[in-house]
């Protein structure tokens, strides 16, 4: 039994690897077939002869340029707003229309602004196209012959006025020969820079008239010409039985009068054979990708044969092929999305043709050679290139036709429930979907707007699709008076919504009240004696946060007052054994009898003892501040000469820092309701803490400045060491702008400066901008002294 079923693996085995052969081998000789073709469009393309621009299509373009530039022109000289119907369309040719127009298609509601419309829109669509998409690769001049003023985006007007002047002239006139030399000249210059050019006059009876070519059969232009004239005139209708055409010419225009226009196509154009597509580029390239087209036209047969045969082939055969079977485990979208891909890399952009072209060109062999690789190894490259190129098409075609097989021997339903994630999504959101109406159906009726909204649910869909029933089943007025019922009854549940909906805002509206109250710090309101309906629930989670807000506003103001009570307790302990250290030493340092390391001691316990009773002093002097207990002296005080009292104060430690200050006051006096003590402390400690840790030598600035209802006292500095600290937390207690305490302080000065600004209605803010330090002290006008 194992030795057959060992016999049928390999037997299955082979037959995979004999089918996956033959497929291998088909398409990579469908693949050098490719290549021996590309010998015929290269001997196809290299038979194009001719010039591209002088064809009856591209005088045709210039023919519709005429009139888009007549326009133009008309629009910009005017340098106002005009439609084409009003250049164009004359009243007797308007009126004619609306009198020959079919009354039985148009039901006598043609008028005047309706033809302009059509005309307009037939105007906008058909002229100007080939200079709307040149991309600038054509240039032109339109000139009126009466101002001689000019719509163009390149200067042709010497280049007309010669070419002219030489139209006009005759032989034996006296500047002939002068003028025969200025054409010569210009006709060079031309050449040189143009591929192309046309002259056309149309004089003032509109007649037109070839004046000048260049690069071009000059008869045959005319011809050209001549007849997409002719045709003009033959197009025109008289008579709409229909609708209005959308043809800028079945309308008898007006023609054109007076304009001189001259066309010419640079040599040097910005012309990408792949990435040009404008309309100029487009003429020059038309031929040869007429040619490369067949390449294309013979692998989309070759693609469709594969795909059929493909198609016809039992799935037991396809399944032989190695790797289909990973293929058709993808899921369907991801398979789709790399059959996308895969076109677009393979078959889009051109690629097929810039494979063929860049082959027969020679520049693909450039690009293998560049890289060092022998001429006859570089060959061999470049046909494995392209070989693998086809080969790579021809088996995408045949696994997607093999797939496509697959899913139709499998049975598409059954595929995509297994496959496809959108069918999958879909089928999830139906199972939501579901199970939401079964918890629906579980909803507590008991409460007043579910009920309201079940009811709602019901009376508008089973109300909408009776009212569609009984409209095919009953007679006009039965269904008449069936709708005046239903509307009775959505008006009356209307009304019921309508008062819930008010009574719920009303309950709304209470609960928002309390809420308010509580945000704003209004713990002691009665909630439980406010009535909001439907939030009842609400309303008790909120209790609870009112409860939680007194019990933490009650134990922050008992642990601020323990804070206090403990500093209070400290300096005051502190205090008497400090003062009597500092009176010891001091005592201590007058005597004559000492050795100078016991007075260096001495010395060192009397400076240190000082600050300490500064720091004892600073943090009494901070929880009185935050604690509301500071008693203020409230006066009225010249801001300014307290500032300048301050700067002199510390006139020492700035020159010891060598500190360039740089003042800016008002000349009048600021007069503002102060406490002079706690003030001047304020400005001694931020200029104490600019001569600190400002930059040795730079300048510092303090500015008083003025406005209507405040003033701003701001001190500015650059930072002697890099700042690396937050503007919120400099101002906080301990806090140091030398992190390397190489200075002295406690890190209190700012902290208490704020403190003290804050206790009279000011504020204290820090703006750190680099190694910038600047802080602004803001006073309010309007303090008058009530905080005394």
């Amino acid at each position: 039994m194992d030795i057959k079923l060992t016999k049928f693996k390999i037997d299955e085995i082979n037959k995979r690897r004999l089918f996956s052969g033959i497929v291998i081998l088909i398409l990579f000789f469908l693949s050098l077939n490719m290549i021996y073709r590309y010998h015929y469009v290269e001997t196809k393309i290299s038979e194009l002869k001719g010039d591209p621009f002088e064809t009856e299509a591209y005088t045709s373009d210039i023919f519709d340029s005429n009139f888009y530039l007549y326009y133009k022109t008309y629009q910009t000289e005017m340098d106002k707003a005009v439609d084409p119907a009003d250049l164009f369309l004359s009243e007797e040719t308007i009126n004619s229309i609306i009198k020959n127009a079919s009354i039985d298609y148009y039901s006598g509601e043609l008028d005047e602004i309706s033809i302009k419309n059509e005309f307009n829109l037939a105007a906008n669509t058909d002229l100007g196209s080939m200079i709307k998409g040149s991309d600038g690769n054509i240039k032109f001049s339109c000139i009126n012959t009466e101002s001689d003023y000019a719509f163009s985006n390149y200067d042709f007007k010497d280049y007309v006025n010669t070419l002219k002047k030489y139209m006009e002239a005759k032989p034996g006139q006296d500047n002939y020969k002068k003028l025969v030399e200025e054409y010569k000249s210009v006709d060079e210059a031309i050449s040189k820079d143009f591929r192309n050019c046309i002259l056309i006059e149309y004089d003032k009876y509109g007649k037109y008239r070839l004046l000048y070519t260049s690069g071009f059969n000059k008869q045959r232009i005319d011809d050209f010409m001549l007849g997409h004239e002719s045709n003009r005139k033959m197009k025109v209708k008289y008579n709409f039985d229909g609708e209005l055409p959308g043809d800028f010419y079945s309308y008898n225009t007006k023609p054109i009068k007076n304009r001189l226009f001259m066309y010419a196509v640079p040599r040097k154009l910005n012309n990408d054979f792949y990435a040009s597509n404008d309309t100029i580029s487009r003429y020059i390239n038309r031929a040869e990708r007429s040619k490369l087209s067949l390449i294309e036209s013979i692998a989309r047969f070759l693609l469709i044969s594969i795909f059929i045969i493909t198609l016809l082939l039992p799935k037991k055969v396809l399944i032989g092929f190695y790797g289909i079977k990973s293929v058709f485990k993808l899921p369907f979208e991801l398979l789709i999305a790399i059959l996308i891909k895969l076109d677009y890399s393979l078959l889009s952009n051109d690629v097929p043709v810039k494979i063929v072209r860049e082959t027969i060109n020679g520049n693909l062999l450039k690009v293998v050679m560049a890289n060092n690789i022998p001429i006859w190894i570089s060959k061999q490259v470049v046909n494995g290139i392209n070989i693998g190129y086809w080969f790579i098409v021809y088996l995408v075609s045949f696994v997607f036709a093999a797939w496509i097989r697959m899913v139709l021997a499998t049975g598409v339903k059954k595929y995509f429930l297994k496959k496809s994630l959108l069918v999958k999504m879909f089928l999830f959101l139906y199972n939501f979907i579901v199970n939401s109406i079964r918890k629906f159906i579980k909803v507590d009726f008991s409460r007043r707007y579910n009920r309201l909204c079940i009811l709602g649910v019901v009376i508008v869909s089973l109300g909408s699709i009776f009212l569609i029933v009984s409209g095919f089943v009953t007679s006009n007025m039965t269904w008449f008076l069936i709708i005046f019922a239903y509307a009775i009854v959505v008006f009356i549940f209307e009304k019921i919504v309508i008062r819930e909906i008010r009574e719920s805002k009303d309950d709304y509206r209470s609960l928002f009240n309390l809420t308010e109250n509580i945000a704003k710090g209004n713990l002691d309101v009665d909630i439980m004696s406010q009535d909001v309906g439907i939030y009842e629930e609400l309303k008790r989670q909120l209790m609870s946060i009112q409860e939680a807000y007194k019990k933490t506003v009650e134990d922050e103001i008992k642990s601020q007052k323990l804070k206090s009570e403990l500093i209070s307790n400290v300096s005051h302990d502190l205090k008497t054994p400090l003062t009597s250290i500092i009176s010891y030493s001091d005592l201590l340092r007058n005597e004559d009898d000492l050795s100078n390391r016991s007075r260096e001691y001495v010395d060192t316990i009397f400076r240190k003892s000082e600050r300490l009773k500064v720091l004892i002093d600073d943090m009494f002097e901070i929880s009185k501040a935050q604690s509301g207990s500071i008693t203020l002296d409230i006066n009225q005080i010249d801001v300014v000469e307290l500032v300048k009292q301050c700067i002199w104060e510390v006139e020492d430690r700035f020159n010891e820092r060598k500190l360039i200050l740089r003042t800016k006051f008002p000349d009048k006096k600021i007069m503002l309701y102060l406490d002079g003590e706690k003030t001047y402390r304020i400005f001694e400690n931020m200029l104490v803490n600019m001569a600190k840790y400002a930059m040795e030598g730079s300048r510092a600035y303090i500015e008083v400045e003025d406005f209507d209802d405040l003033v701003n006292i701001v001190f500015k500095n650059i930072s002697a060491t890099e700042i690396d600290y937050d503007r919120e937390d400099i101002t906080e207690r301990f806090r140091r702008g030398d992190k390397s305490r190489n200075t002295e302080g406690f890190g209190l000065g700012l902290s208490i400066a704020k403190s003290y600004a804050q206790v009279q209605g000011g504020d204290l803010n820090i703006d750190l901008d680099g190694d910038l330090f600047k802080a602004i002290i803001t006073f309010n006008k309007s303090n008058d002294g009530a905080g005394k």
